[in-house]
């Protein structure tokens, strides 16, 4: 953490990134090894990363939308069936954003996001009909839409987050590109 915070001064002082940005990254207890953030190596991601501050989540949505209707399976991780933990996890992974692989600790980790000003690319968190826990994870599309591995449809679906089950089940989003998309500069 003192690795990125330091590095965001720098790029803060040099110009690098915009003078309103707020400096909200993860919170970091050191004890808890969540959330873990590598350089970039490839050169054409970050030339169009830099220029476009919205590849990164552009890029995500794409790789998302490639599983769509992989079959949900609990437990599952990848590449052929999914369930909804290790489908984030697998969409995050392939741009070296490790995040924890299940959804109530995928939960903790980035900066809280409320509905209102949910972007594309952010992790969206639920609970059920159960539990007041968070038991559901998914990514933000943008326009109201989200993608995920359903249980319910038993493959992975785009839903509408205003639909009756899922805006009465939100918990909050979490933005996990943010530190990334800054630090990879």
């Amino acid at each position: 953490m003192k690795n990125l915070l330091l590095i965001s001064s720098v790029l803060l002082i040099s110009g690098c990134v915009q003078k309103n940005v707020n400096s909200h990254y993860p919170t970091s207890n050191p004890s808890r090894n969540s959330y873990n953030i590598t350089q970039q190596t490839n050169s054409n991601y970050h030339r169009n990363n830099y220029k476009n501050p919205h590849f990164l989540n552009t890029q995500i949505e794409k790789t998302a939308k490639s599983h769509l209707g992989k079959k949900y399976v609990w437990g599952a991780n990848g590449p052929y069936t999914f369930d909804c933990s290790g489908f984030t996890k697998a969409v995050f992974a392939k741009y070296k954003i490790d995040i924890p692989r299940v959804s109530k600790e995928q939960a903790k980790v980035g900066r809280i996001i409320p509905w209102n000003y949910l972007q594309k690319g952010d992790l969206i968190f639920f609970d059920s009909k159960k539990s007041s826990r968070v038991s559901h994870v998914g990514i933000y599309l943008g326009e109201g839409k989200f993608i995920h591995a359903s249980s319910s449809k038993h493959r992975v679906v785009i839903s509408k987050l205003t639909s009756n089950y899922y805006s009465k089940h939100f918990k909050w989003g979490r933005r996990v590109t943010e530190a990334t998309r800054y630090a990879s500069r």
